[in-house]
């Protein structure tokens, strides 16, 4: 099985945990562009992080185990050296740019409309002037 197809299907078991119970009623959740633009993240529910000043998190699905959680994020400017990334993580870029630069020297970079996939464990580091993303998080580790 390619590493793809193992993706996709652990991503449907994530998904199948983070349903509700069956007496919970099942809401959908849509986020208009417009809002993902920036006012969202005026909202109610935000978190900054004060380690990284200028970071906006919205949580939007938690699963019961808190292992899969997906939202949307906004960042500024940073450079930071990552040792070991601590999930695995699925990012789509609305805004700004990423470069992403491995342990072993490459570099990816990545734009408004680009998505990537982090594995658990990638070291590197990660560079921007800014950006604003949709994510989805796995961390097995929990």
């Amino acid at each position: 099985m390619n590493k793809w197809v193992q993706t996709a299907s652990v991503m449907v078991l994530i998904l199948a945990a983070a349903a509700p119970a069956a007496d919970e009623p099942v809401m959908l959740l849509k986020v208009p562009a417009r809002q993902a633009a920036g006012p969202i993240f005026s909202g109610s529910g935000v978190q900054h992080d004060e380690r990284f000043p200028g970071t906006s998190n919205l949580p939007l699905l938690s699963s019961k185990d808190e292992r899969f959680t997906a939202g949307l994020y906004k960042a500024g400017a940073g450079d930071f050296p990552i040792d070991s990334y601590p999930e695995d993580e699925f990012c789509y870029f609305l805004s700004g740019s990423v470069k992403l630069t491995s342990a072993d020297g490459s570099v990816l970079r990545l734009k408004a409309g680009d998505a990537v996939m982090i594995p658990k464990g990638w070291k590197g580091r990660w560079t921007t002037s800014g950006y604003s993303k949709y994510y989805t998080v796995y961390d097995s580790g929990k």
